[in-house]
């Protein structure tokens, strides 16, 4: 695993130095709102979330997406789940397929409890204007492609 990151991080670094122009408009910021659930598709439970992303395009073909989501079951927020996560995807046109890593963060009354796990997070989707469309699957590092997590998302760009 420590090797895959190794590669991810040099091909990142590369890229970076690589890339001849930085536009201020490949930078675009996503208000996002989506759902999740587990990967039997029962939608039980069914999981809301609202969350943030911007996506910096590094160039033509690489792009780095930090994001924060909040979930919450049933629109409840005396107990939700924080999940950061930084992504990279590679662009085909309109299409982008890549991955990351996210954890999950519970918050309950004045307390937060934090995961030292740290999962895999797979998105492909779609942008088009200010509209982004995306699906993704989180899987745990420690039990890979076993408890999966399911979800969709739309984002509004600005």
């Amino acid at each position: 695993m420590k090797k895959i990151l190794t590669i991810l991080v040099i091909f990142i670094l590369v890229s970076t130095i690589f890339s001849v122009n930085l536009k201020a408009n490949s930078t675009k910021f996503y208000a996002n709102f989506g759902i999740m659930t587990d990967d039997s598709f029962t939608f039980d439970p069914f999981l809301w979330y609202i969350g943030a992303n911007i996506d910096f395009s590094i160039n033509d073909l690489l792009m780095i997406s930090p994001e924060v989501n909040v979930l919450t079951y049933k629109f409840k927020f005396s107990a939700f789940l924080l999940e950061p996560a930084v992504l990279a995807n590679f662009k085909f046109g309109s299409l982008f397929v890549g991955a990351g890593v996210t954890t999950f963060v519970l918050i309950t009354g004045s307390t937060a409890n934090f995961a030292t796990d740290v999962a895999l997070k797979i998105n492909a989707g779609i942008k088009s204007g200010n509209l982004k469309f995306r699906i993704f699957l989180i899987t745990p590092f420690n039990n890979i492609f076993k408890s999966n997590v399911i979800g969709a998302q739309v984002g509004i760009g600005f």
